[in-house]
């Protein structure tokens, strides 16, 4: 249950996202994931919350990701692997390897190119 409190905490859909996405578009969310992994695993909080963009920071405030980031890497550890699945509506969605467990991880970008969806749910084959 905890987990899912975590995981909710993240849940920002995108309201209005492209029908199809270009590969461009699809290499520039693959690039957000990793530097968002990179800052995650340095516990650079505040670089991945800049990040982010007006739409997530009105639903999660800077000291509340900080404090859902420490409990996510205290559950699971190191975010060790990023590996891409699938982008539907300019949704991306990649298998994020934890040391301790698989994610589904979801990454989006607004107009300005800021993270508008990062979602961590249970992983799904």
């Amino acid at each position: 249950m905890k987990q899912f409190t975590i995981f909710a905490c993240f849940a920002l859909f995108s309201l209005a996202a492209n029908a199809q996405t270009a590969p461009s578009d699809t290499a520039k969310l693959n690039a957000l994931a990793r530097q968002a992994q990179r800052y995650f695993n340095n516990n650079q909080v505040d670089s991945l919350y800049s990040l982010m963009g007006a739409t997530f920071k009105q639903q999660l405030s800077a000291d509340k990701m900080r404090e859902v980031t420490a409990q996510l890497t205290g559950q699971l550890g190191k975010w060790t692997g990023l590996e891409p699945r699938e982008v539907q509506n300019g949704i991306g969605r990649y298998k994020a390897t934890f040391a301790m467990a698989p994610l589904d991880f979801y990454l989006s970008r607004d107009k300005e190119g800021k993270i508008e969806t990062f979602l961590f749910k249970p992983y799904k084959e």
